[in-house]
This record gives structure tokens, C-alpha cells and sequence, in this order.
């Protein structure tokens, strides 16, 4: 079984095969509909004692869509910005992130929103020398920034599923937070070009969620 040392994880020869492989990904588009609005998220990747893990944030439960859940930093692409400048300028705004401090990787396929409004393309970043207490949170975006270990999403213990429109979606628990729609989308297309297949075993059918146990729950 091969490791999850960030030293092999983010070598050049890693590096390379994941960025193929995440080309090679199909565009999930829905034909019949044309989105509305264009945004990019940041999938940031960063290394702590010796450990890899992937940052997440948590939405401020004051925003209009998606309030109070979990999501990649990220919005939309301003007229005349490329993906990869909207995806950096967004984290850096919401978290405080610095953009010359993210080694871009490359884009991922686009994905359509579940409002099927929204095209959200991914964009795989390095962060490099990240001190989680140095980050600077938006207050009016997000509620918290938090962190997953990529073993975590290795143990099958941590995946379930929901279904929407008879499709199986992934879910993924750590702690208090769940990691679905399409941020755990996301995440698993993501963890399936990163990591070698011995090591990223999935097992969503193990446990079933509706969707009213994974929205947040209005006071």
C-alpha cells in the first residue's frame, strides 16, 4: 500500500499524474439548462506536522443561499477574470490567504449548482507554510475555518451517501461537520485523481442521510 506522505503526495511525478487525470474528468453540465452566473472555488490543499489536509470553510448562517453550510472558499468570477484570479482573490477575501502563497495545481472540470443557476469551477492549490491562527475570516461570509485530514476521508467509516434526482451523492463526516453537496462532490472527484486507488477505498452506501438531516437547522 502506497503512503500518504505529503513528500510523495506532492511530488513533481504525484503532481503530474494528478493534474492528468483531473483533466481527463467530464464537465458535469445539465444540457437543458444555461447558468445564469459563473463562480470559482479554491480546493486548498496544505501540510501540518507532517500531515496532509484539505480546508474547508463553514458559510455564515447570515448569507441568502447555502447559509450555515460547509464549502470550499470561493464565488463569483467578476467580468473579465479568469478562474484561476477569481478563485485566489475570492480565498483571500473571505480567509485572508494570500494568493502568492498557493502553488495552483491546475482547474478542474466546471460543475453546474443543484439550482443548476450556478457553473462552479474548481481550482487544486497548494498552500504553502499555512498557520491555520493566522488566517483572517470575513465574518460576513464565514462562520469558521476548519480542516480535514486527508486520512480522514480515507476511512470508509467517515462516508455516507444521499440521493438526489435518484442520483447517489457523496458524504463525508468529520466531527460536527458533514462535507456533501457539492463540496463533497467536489471532494471526492478531487480525492479520486490525488490519491492511489489502495489507498482512496470509498463506501458511500454504508449510511443514507436526508436531506433535511444534512441542511442546518434554522433557530
Amino acid at each position: 500500500m502506497m503512503s500518504l506522505s505529503p513528500q510523495i503526495l506532492l511530488s513533481n511525478l504525484a503532481r503530474e499524474r494528478c493534474v492528468a487525470k483531473l483533466k481527463d474528468l467530464p464537465a458535469f453540465i445539465r444540457p437543458d439548462v444555461e447558468p445564469k452566473v459563473k463562480a470559482a472555488v479554491l480546493v486548498p490543499i496544505f501540510e501540518k506536522n507532517g500531515e496532509l489536509l484539505i480546508l474547508y470553510t463553514l458559510r455564515s448562517s447570515n448569507l441568502k443561499s447555502h447559509s450555515g453550510q460547509v464549502s470550499f472558499p470561493g464565488g463569483k468570477i467578476d467580468e473579465n477574470e479568469k478562474v484561476v484570479e477569481a478563485a485566489l482573490r475570492e480565498t483571500f477575501e473571505e480567509i485572508g490567504v494570500p494568493r502568492n502563497s498557493v502553488d495552483v495545481w491546475c482547474e478542474m472540470s466546471p460543475v453546474q449548482g443543484r439550482d443548476r443557476n450556478i457553473l462552479i469551477t474548481p481550482v487544486v492549490g497548494v498552500i504553502k507554510d499555512l498557520i491555520l491562527n493566522n488566517l483572517n475570516p470575513n465574518i460576513h461570509e464565514v462562520e469558521e475555518i476548519f480542516s480535514v485530514p486527508i486520512s480522514s476521508f480515507c476511512d470508509t467509516a467517515n462516508h455516507a451517501h444521499f440521493k438526489y434526482e435518484g442520483v447517489i451523492l457523496p458524504v463525508f463526516s468529520h466531527g460536527k461537520h458533514k462535507i456533501w453537496g457539492i463540496t463533497g462532490y467536489i471532494t471526492h472527484f478531487f480525492l479520486q485523481c490525488f490519491l492511489p486507488s489502495d489507498l482512496y477505498n470509498v463506501d458511500f452506501t454504508r449510511k443514507v442521510y436526508k436531506l433535511e438531516e444534512l441542511m442546518p437547522s434554522k433557530l
